[in-house]
């Protein structure tokens, strides 16, 4: 057995841990959390490892319970565990009951910025790698008194280049209208372009980011925006987009630029983080 060989590690006999006694397993969102007891013979113990099955994803901690994270929603799994310290690990203990994690929907706020004076982008910087994707949620105030106030745009890790692409449609209650970039040098959110001849106008906008912490795929994005112009001839406008980000980077930072002049004050910035598959 493992636990019966010794090492000399720094002048010690150090024994290697013996095999912890299997708990319980709970699932949660894309995670599980196993229970176990700790062997009473053997070697100390530094840290315990949780390994899954199927998928061999692990979890470690310094004790009971051991959370494992990153597992696929509605997928079955068990789990055994082991003890480890400086000379080696035990044997894996026996298998777990078998849980199925549910998928997570839950939100957590990053970062909320409101505009206290006249400023022509916001910059989120820092983004975690620990949620599965991003949401921005944006109250846009104009300060443009003739047409073309301007979309609000968005870049990615300070990306300049035209590495962008897009397909968006629009439309303002009496007409409609659709187009793409290919090869832009940002990302579009359709819906407060059109005839904003008035300062201080509102409009929203919400950019879903998914999966963009993946090194392995480009980034898409999906946008929701509009604006109310509060006037007779032109009561709003909305539109949709749906885009990528041609790099297989982590998204680390989220810079937000109008299309044209600057945020007013009173426009509001936040980002969430999501939980989930």
């Amino acid at each position: 057995m493992a636990s019966g060989r010794l090492s000399r590690v720094k002048g010690k006999v150090l024994d290697i841990p013996t095999v912890p006694t299997i708990g319980t397993a709970t699932a949660g969102p894309v995670s599980a959390s196993v229970t176990f007891t700790a062997a009473t013979k053997g070697g100390p113990v530094s840290t315990y490892t949780a390994l899954s099955n199927p998928g061999s994803v692990t979890g470690s901690g310094t004790s009971s319970p051991v959370t494992v994270s990153g597992l696929t929603a509605g997928t079955a799994y068990t789990f055994t565990v082991r003890g480890n310290n400086a000379t080696g690990s035990s044997e894996y203990s026996s298998a777990s009951n078998s849980v199925t994690p549910t998928v997570s929907t839950s939100y957590e706020s990053i970062s909320t910025v409101t505009v206290g004076s006249a400023t022509s982008s916001i910059t989120f910087s820092s983004i975690p790698a620990t949620y599965k994707h991003l949401q921005v949620r944006a109250i846009l105030r104009n300060t443009r008194t003739s047409d073309r106030a301007g979309s609000p745009v968005m870049r990615f890790n300070g990306d300049t280049g035209t590495n962008y692409s897009w397909h968006r449609s629009y439309g303002d209650g009496g007409s409609a209208g659709a187009d793409s970039g290919a090869t832009q040098s940002l990302m579009y959110a359709i819906g407060m372009a059109t005839d904003l001849n008035t300062a201080g106008l509102f409009g929203a906008a919400i950019w879903d980011i998914l999966d963009y912490a993946n090194t392995n795929k480009y980034k898409s994005v999906k946008v929701l925006a509009g604006m109310d112009n509060n006037r007779t001839s032109d009561t709003g406008s909305v539109g949709v987009t749906s885009g990528s980000w041609r790099n297989t980077n982590a998204i680390t930072s989220i810079t937000i630029l109008p299309n044209v002049n600057d945020w007013a004050v009173g426009s509001t910035f936040a980002l969430y983080g999501i939980k989930g598959a």
